[in-house]
């Protein structure tokens, strides 16, 4: 029997797994497919394995941080009504980026529903992700916040997770697509333009190696760690 979740999700052409992570928009889910082919390619390692899933709230204006509020929403409680009828457990999280709207927005989340915690069922991202060590919500958030304390404030997003040289060598070769960049302790966040947002994108595709991208590869582990799926073995 097809849940609610199922036919939801097929409706967005989304493919759901058991333990699930919901971006922003497709540049998220692009980039970590991406990291996630090249270690499959040089480790054997499928760090989609295990029923983990990536996938975006939406495209375009249906997407960002409104989106993942919405439809974060509405798969927990779908999940929940499968969960009861047809035992099919079905764990979703919001990943959300570390800027003002992500903050906000996380925040809103965890108030608009006193089940969703921060740091177990909402994240943002951070330049340190710490392990889990089987412990989420505040103990996590704690961590997070004291492994980030020296670049507290910094805004970070999915790109800032590349090495500098390949942004420095996109920028070179795409004048204007940086607007600006702020460097905290040796953590830079770039900010993009729009369209230089979706040329690095084709530019990473052709060509970052697997070095490039393992803080990626890193991340997703980490991502499999708060949903309690194997990941030390398969980390870089």
């Amino acid at each position: 029997m097809i849940g609610l979740v199922e036919r939801y999700a097929s409706g967005k052409g989304w493919n759901v797994g058991t333990a699930n992570v919901l971006v922003e928009g497709t540049s998220d889910v692009r980039y970590l497919r991406l990291a996630r082919d090249l270690w499959q390619r040089e480790s054997n390692h499928d760090l989609f394995d295990s029923g983990f899933a990536i996938f975006e709230a939406g495209l375009k204006d249906d997407g960002g941080v409104q989106g993942v509020v919405r439809e974060l929403q509405t798969l927990r409680q779908m999940a929940s009504q499968d969960a009861a009828s047809l035992t099919t457990e079905r764990k979703f999280v919001g990943l959300f980026d570390n800027d003002h709207a992500g903050r906000k927005h996380a925040r809103m989340l965890c108030e608009m529903d006193f089940r969703v915690k921060h740091y177990r069922d909402v994240f943002l991202l951070h330049p340190v992700m710490p392990a889990s060590n089987g412990v989420l919500g505040p103990e996590l958030q704690r961590r997070a916040e004291a492994q980030n304390s020296s670049c507290a404030g910094l805004d970070w997003e999915i790109e800032d997770f590349l090495p500098e040289d390949l942004i420095r060598e996109f920028c070179d070769a795409n004048q204007g697509a940086l607007s600006s960049k702020k460097t905290m302790a040796g953590r830079t966040h770039f900010e993009f333009t729009r369209e230089g947002k979706r040329l690095l994108q084709g530019f990473v595709a052709e060509e970052a190696n697997v070095d490039d991208m393992i803080e990626l590869i890193r991340l997703i582990c980490t991502l499999r760690d708060y949903l309690g799926l194997e990941h030390q073995s398969m980390r870089p």
